[in-house]
């Protein structure tokens, strides 16, 4: 027996190409569906009837909270997740949507949060997560905020749940990519030009900046981010974690150690800053420096918050280690290190002729 109801929001536009996807997705876990178009010259309102939704029109104003609350206000059930049309739902996630809806929650949540992948490896292997809010209650008093990059906002009294074991993959294609970047970028920029630096603006407007390999004017922005927000928060973390990468990219060494001293000062706790200096160190074959860095990371906890690099939390670690261990001539630890690089690495070739050489080095 049904604990809840889950309704299905989304807002699209000229999505013909893959809404019949997540609605195929969707149909399996919802019990109603509920499409806000914002002006589809294209086949995609006609798709989305054809799987029983109920389709809505919105006057798009550049500004997805407001079509994100128009949305969840046309949905009737108990509970409303959120999808964009480029998201997939795997078989495994929907079956525990499922389940999720013979469960009795408790009535102090309000937001349900899943486990968002948005980038991939060519294997398919996930390389970047997100936890985030994807199901909230219907009557819940709280808002979707921001023009772009929205969130959802709720009052202070009510509080939400991980269920990071339910993913949502975007699985965008690739001709649709060069359309959207474009759009979040000139809409970010517009959103400078009137006056909201914040460091949230700013961050994401550092984040489109890097995507489209302005690698000098997205520093610029996550400085002014960081010069903005006193706070140790995941933004002000990713943003000094980002500069750390993107001066590692232009061979910036001496910035890249700055930025990344910054980025463990603000959280010691995730593994990414301590990677990449270690990585840093690995280059300038500082062995014993990088060893230091790297171990920590390896304990470093899988976080529940912000954007998560896979690779920092299993094989990348253990493999910087094994070629540590081998500059220090250690060959011993540097096969004990590949061997735990091993089960997740994409390129386990690497690997095994890595220990082939160390073990060669031992004779």
């Amino acid at each position: 027996m049904l604990a809840f109801t889950l309704s299905l929001a989304m807002i699209v536009k000229d999505e013909e190409q893959v809404i019949g996807r997540v609605l195929d997705c969707a149909r399996h876990f919802c019990d109603e569906l509920v499409v806000v178009d914002t002006g589809s010259t294209d086949r995609t309102v006609e798709i989305a009837q054809s799987f029983g939704a109920k389709v809505f029109h919105f006057d798009w104003i550049d500004d997805f909270a407001a079509a994100r609350n128009f949305s969840f206000a046309q949905c009737t059930g108990d509970w409303v997740i959120w999808l964009d049309a480029d998201d997939v739902v795997p078989e495994d996630a929907q079956g525990k949507l499922r389940t999720l809806k013979m469960e009795s929650i408790d009535p102090g949540v309000d937001t349900i949060a899943c486990s968002y992948q948005i980038a991939f490896a060519p294997d398919g292997r996930c390389t970047t997560s997100v936890p985030r809010e994807r199901i909230i209650r219907r009557n819940s008093k709280g808002r979707w905020e921001s023009p772009i990059h929205e969130s959802f906002v709720q009052p202070q009294q009510s509080y939400f749940v991980n269920r990071l074991d339910i993913r949502i993959e975007h699985r965008k294609p690739d001709v649709y990519v060069e359309r959207s970047s474009d759009r979040n970028l000139k809409m970010l920029a517009r959103l400078l030009e009137k006056g909201d630096r914040s460091p949230r603006m700013l961050y994401f407007y550092g984040r489109e900046l890097r995507a489209h390999e302005r690698p000098e004017e997205a520093l610029q922005a996550f400085r002014e981010h960081v010069e903005a927000n006193p706070e140790n928060d995941a933004y002000r973390y990713q943003a000094l974690q980002t500069m750390q990468q993107i001066c590692m990219e232009l061979n910036r060494e001496d910035e890249a150690l700055t930025w990344g001293m910054q980025a463990l000062q603000a959280n010691s706790g995730r593994a990414e800053a301590f990677v990449e200096l270690g990585v840093l160190f690995y280059r300038q074959q500082k062995f014993a420096q990088a060893v230091s860095l790297l171990t920590a990371a390896t304990v470093c906890a899988r976080p529940t918050t912000g954007l998560v690099a896979e690779a920092d939390y299993s094989w990348r670690p253990w493999h910087y280690l094994s070629l540590c261990y081998e500059g220090l001539g250690d060959f011993p630890k540097a096969i004990e290190a590949a061997l735990k690089a091993y089960p997740d690495i994409p390129d386990k070739a690497v690997i095994r002729d890595n220990i082939r050489l160390f073990a060669e080095k031992m004779q």
